[in-house]
């Protein structure tokens, strides 16, 4: 079960300085992506008293005269109410049934040389609930939501499926579902919004993966990290503006290499504008803060964005990294980002068919156990920031 939150804690207040460059430094993100407009699409005055949630598919197992869902996708009744976004949440779900063994930190069969993670992302399963429900209440359109209700210790859906489900065939049947969902909720956007060609020629379709997480971050000061890490599978080294040739990050990045592989070239788009320029998801965010983390001078706040351009850079920083190998985790995102990038999600390891943009938000202690009434602002804020950013990209028809 999830911890158990007090009803009147709040974001922690972090230290007042600062890691990000000094005003007087201009980057080359700031050179590349200073003249961008982020637009924001404002939520619409229209009535969404008739939409709601429906359950679309729901996989369900039976043990001993008790029936259990597993995996869940929810959306519109009719998908000309859809918006055009996928909020999958592979770590939020707390059912740990008998009838599926429990997966370890160190099972030399299953296990990468790191460990498996089995501790849920606490608190992610009611944030992401609240996202879509404010996404209907802003905009009267009904995004998609995939739910894996088995706790991370039965089935962790954002690994592959050996690590994922450890040979059990309950788990690997879930773990399927819940991938299979997530493509059946792409292909309801495809069939309604249609696909669009970039100036590479690539076909995507117009629309969003939002893949939802949470991270303890022990490793930094404040305990915790407060950063909304935001992850395009790109690491650290990779967003590295001390390095050589790594900005813009479109040069060193691959066709395939990092998400947005077809949001990347639409016109007047590049990499990295939309990884950590103004228009960025986290710089949306950070626009758009919440009144309730105001408080606190990182909480919530993205990385990378306009404001934090470099996480290696703010990984590195005394200042907030407690790690005592002075550098703290950054996560830049898993296999539900990879493989879902692609519309033919389990036979397309070239990236030759249909693509559609994914994007990892792991959400940090700060929001994760703070009250309902700070989790109603988030999710309010993050729907507009992920509408802004689609409508920019794709239309206004799109949320």
């Amino acid at each position: 079960s999830s911890p158990t939150k007090s009803p009147t804690s709040s974001p922690t207040k972090s230290p007042t300085s600062s890691p990000t460059k000094s005003p007087t430094v201009v980057t080359c993100t700031d050179t590349i992506c200073g003249n961008d407009i982020a637009n924001t699409r404002e939520p619409l005055q229209c009535d969404p008293s008739d939409l709601s949630l429906t359950i679309l598919n729901n996989f369900e197992y039976t043990d001993g005269g008790v029936t259990d869902s597993l995996v869940k996708l929810l959306g519109p009744s009719d998908p000309a109410l859809a918006a055009a976004l996928v909020i999958a949440v592979p770590h939020g779900g707390s059912l740990k049934p008998d009838y599926i063994g429990d997966r370890t930190e160190n099972d030399p069969t299953y296990c990468p040389s790191g460990g498996c993670r089995i501790l849920a992302d606490s608190y992610t399963k009611p944030i992401a609930e609240t996202l879509a429900n404010k996404f209907i209440q802003n905009y009267c359109k009904v995004p998609y939501l995939i739910i894996n209700e088995l706790h991370r210790s039965k089935m962790d859906a954002n690994r592959e499926i050996g690590e994922a489900a450890f040979g059990n065939a309950i788990a690997e049947s879930a773990w399927t579902k819940f991938h299979e969902y997530i493509n059946e909720a792409q292909t309801h956007i495809q069939t309604e919004f249609d696909t669009v060609y970039n100036e590479a020629s690539i076909e995507g379709v117009r629309g969003l993966v939002f893949d939802v997480h949470g991270y303890a971050g022990t490793d930094w000061h404040n305990e915790g990290s407060d950063f909304i890490q935001w992850g395009y599978r790109l690491g650290k080294d990779s967003l590295d503006q001390n390095a050589v040739n790594n900005c813009p990050i479109d040069i060193t990045s691959s066709s395939t290499r990092g998400s947005f592989t077809h949001a990347r070239q639409m016109p007047d788009e590049s990499l990295e504008c939309l990884v950590r320029g103004p228009k960025s998801l986290g710089q949306r965010f950070n626009d758009q803060l919440p009144l309730s983390l105001a408080s606190s001078m990182t909480c919530g706040r993205g990385l990378p964005s306009l404001d934090y351009q470099d996480p290696k850079a703010v990984a590195s920083d005394p200042t907030y990294c407690a790690d005592n190998d002075g550098v703290c985790s950054y996560y830049s995102g898993g296999y539900d980002v990879k493989v879902h990038e692609r519309m033919d999600w389990d036979n397309d390891p070239t990236f030759s068919g249909i693509h559609m943009n994914t994007v990892q938000a792991e959400l940090p202690r700060c929001i994760r156990f703070a009250t309902d009434e700070v989790h109603e602002e988030v999710g309010d804020k993050l729907s507009i920031a992920l509408c802004s950013f689609m409508t920019d990209l794709f239309g206004s028809d799109i949320c």
